[in-house]
């Protein structure tokens, strides 16, 4: 008589920590202040505005609707953060303010809050506010706050690797997913080193609670980006393929971890 055992089932709520979230705050830090360094004083009501609007929204929605205690583990404040990096510098603080609000109640409490979202909650925000008010986030000749050095944007995605908050094997198929396709096409690559792809590789796609469990998985998500991102910027822009497409992967994130799961061992 033989007995399966199956895998546990599929859990991710305890798969971030406070610590990793804090990790990710700092990596984000050398980023945040060359924006405030380049862009003054409207990149700070931005982003001020985006993280406030997301710390309360969240505390509204989990005391007032879910009657639950108020949340401490500060994935608010990065949803908030990556949000204002994704704007131009000349929205207005509307933009950012029903951004972070759409973010955290659609992107995150709709699916059960922290740990149980599909969606990355600031892609969420960012693709709505793109839908609903292009005009403001399509803004010809004018600058995202993540419009700098690349290589600010890489000492963070250094921490974060150093430290294990994020696995490899995403922003490595991510790239060779990029590099492939766009030889195949005879693209120029140079978007690569733009602040709004290094910021989706690296702080976005990598994202444990909506990306897969497994190693392969991981490698069939980053590659999926890569290819789509090249799709979409082929015919559009990069900046916005990098964002549509880690969301559109993040559709089929269950999809890839069931067949990527752990296959059942057998005791005979």
């Amino acid at each position: 008589m033989s007995i399966i055992v199956s895998a546990p089932p599929h859990i991710k709520k305890d798969t971030c920590t406070k610590k990793m979230v804090c990790g990710v705050i700092i990596a984000l830090l050398p980023a945040l202040a060359v924006s405030l360094y380049l862009f003054g004083l409207p990149a700070m009501a931005i982003i001020l505005t985006s993280v406030l609007a997301a710390v309360c929204a969240e505390g509204a929605i989990q005391k007032f609707i879910l009657k639950k205690a108020i949340p401490t583990d500060g994935s608010a404040i990065v949803t908030g953060l990556l949000l204002a990096l994704l704007l131009h510098v000349n929205v207005p603080l509307w933009i950012p303010l029903i951004g972070a609000v759409v973010a955290i109640a659609i992107g995150k409490q709709a699916f059960g809050g922290y740990g149980s979202n599909i969606f990355n909650p600031a892609l969420v925000g960012w693709a709505v506010l793109t839908m609903a008010w292009p005009s403001h986030m399509a803004s010809a000749g004018v600058a995202r706050l993540v419009d700098i050095p690349p290589f600010v944007l890489l000492v963070g995605a250094a921490f974060l690797l150093y430290m294990g908050y994020i696995k490899w094997q995403i922003p490595a198929s991510y790239l060779i997913g990029v590099v492939f396709l766009s030889a195949l096409l005879t693209r120029d690559g140079s978007y690569i080193f733009i602040g709004a792809f290094i910021l989706g590789v690296f702080f976005m796609a990598t994202d444990p609670i909506t990306t897969p469990l497994t190693k392969k998985g991981r490698f069939i998500f980053g590659i999926g980006c890569g290819i789509l991102t090249v799709i979409y910027g082929y015919y559009g822009d990069y900046a916005e393929g990098v964002c549509y497409s880690i969301l559109l992967m993040n559709s089929v994130t269950p999809l890839i971890d069931r067949f990527m799961k752990a296959k059942p061992f057998v005791e005979g």
